[in-house]
């Protein structure tokens, strides 16, 4: 049965993320640029309530955007593809989006986030900003199928059908299915005869084999992290590293592992890896060296576990210690020779964990894959295989690194979507 009995509505979305909501208003807000009234849009969410993976975000601060916006935090099969979006929609028009239905924001060193710090105040600035702009929201609306003749027809599980001549693929990837993003946009697209990269994990946890990171399961410490792929550096961030029964998390874990899960196929590594954690600078390491000497002729009878005793929280120092040296730790710091001392150091400069994998897609924040972005119009977002289909955000098949990027590409390809929509929509208006 129909849903609105026999309504085509201009413009329907799948989808109230960041990257829906956003194209929504931009279509309202481009129609009125235009001198047309608004038009009539439907967002379909299935999902009891809007923006619910955005209420996630920032660990439920909503780290909007970044002040460091190099296109180098965007990664794509096509690296022109968000290039090219961002031209069209830059970081300020991003940020005046936001500030226009309501969202202040202050910063926080380069990351930037409502002044409230809250999730929760973003995704109430956007759910008024769709009701400022007459946008209907179906939620609990789960979508079973979509065709199209003349006009866009999505189905829904419920048994209820939606029209458009317009429609925006928007449901995001297939991570934190939790939170709603369980791929069903890819399932959509492939429908529409688009190609679809298999969606692997980013910003995710990694898998160890070192038993080391189990036995200090709980601590975390501030690293110089490197990751390095069959000898090559391919990634590297300063941040907390934090040890877990698995293997690795935390900020700067976390900012490399994308790069972990583009060398997977099959569930396996195509190359070798490991995470490199330096703990001091060489400076600190000389000074940590003099240190060790004068430990060795003032407290020689202590433990080899005491060596690093309020240099590093005695567990890691105790763990350094037995990674460095094959020797029991009962043994007295007396016993260390020059060449002990220095595989120490070399320890701290270079504290080695080799890679197996990452977490699963379940505990991905964001997902690496999508639909081909060849075969869409960066110009507008619009396919180039089903005219009137556009598609925004996490769908596609680009992703950011952490610290803001996915939410910035979500709001400036929907931004782009929505508005491209509307003007395509009042060109098709002139003509007739």
């Amino acid at each position: 049965m129909s849903g609105n009995d026999g309504k085509i509505y201009d413009l329907l979305i799948v989808g109230a993320g960041a990257s829906g909501m956003s194209a929504a208003i931009s279509f309202q807000k481009e129609r009125k640029a235009l001198g047309l009234e608004k038009g009539q849009v439907l967002i379909l969410e299935k999902n009891d309530r809007v923006g619910k993976k955005v209420l996630a975000t920032g660990n439920g601060r909503c780290n909007l955007s970044n002040k460091e916006m190099s296109l180098a935090h965007f990664h794509s099969r096509r690296d022109d593809f968000p290039k090219t979006v961002f031209s069209h929609v830059p970081q300020q028009a991003v940020l005046s989006f936001l500030s226009d239905i309501g969202i202040v924001t202050t910063s926080e060193g380069n990351k930037i986030f409502p002044m409230s710090k809250t999730a929760a105040s973003v995704v109430d600035a956007f759910r008024y900003a769709l009701e400022d702009n007459s946008i209907e929201v179906i939620s609990d609306a789960v979508v079973s199928s979509i065709a199209k003749d003349s006009v866009f027809h999505v189905s829904c599980e419920d048994g209820k059908t939606y029209s458009a001549g317009k429609l925006i693929v928007a449901c995001g990837g297939a991570c934190s299915p939790n939170l709603g993003t369980s791929g069903d946009g890819y399932k959509w697209l492939s429908s529409l005869g688009h190609k679809v990269y298999a969606p692997k994990p980013s910003i995710v946890q990694l898998e160890t084999e070192n038993a080391v990171a189990k036995a200090l399961s709980g601590l975390r410490l501030d690293s110089d992290l490197t990751l390095v792929a069959d000898g090559d550096v391919v990634a590297g961030h300063f941040g907390e590293v934090l040890f877990t029964d698995y293997g690795l998390s935390g900020p700067a874990v976390l900012q490399v592992s994308g790069e972990v899960a583009r060398r997977i196929r099959k569930d396996r590594l195509t190359v070798p890896m490991k995470v490199c954690l330096r703990l001091f600078d060489e400076e600190m390491l000389s000074n940590i060296r003099v240190e060790f000497i004068s430990r060795r002729d003032h407290f020689g009878s202590r433990s080899l576990d005491q060596i690093l005793l309020s240099i590093l929280p005695q567990k890691i120092g105790t763990m350094i210690v037995k990674t460095a040296l094959d020797r029991p730790l009962s043994m007295p710091i007396l016993s260390l020779s020059d060449q002990d001392i220095e595989k120490i150091i070399s320890t701290l400069r270079s504290w080695e964990f080799r890679v197996l994998g990452t977490k699963s897609l379940e505990f991905a924040q964001t997902t690496i894959g999508g639909a081909d972005c060849d075969e869409f119009d960066p110009e507008t977002m619009q396919s180039l295989l089903v005219p009137g289909l556009y598609a925004c955000g996490e769908v596609l098949d680009v992703d950011g690194d952490c610290g803001g990027y996915n939410l910035t590409w979500a709001f400036a390809s929907g931004i782009l979507a929505g508005s491209s929509c509307a003007s395509e929509k009042a060109g098709e208006t002139d003509g007739d």
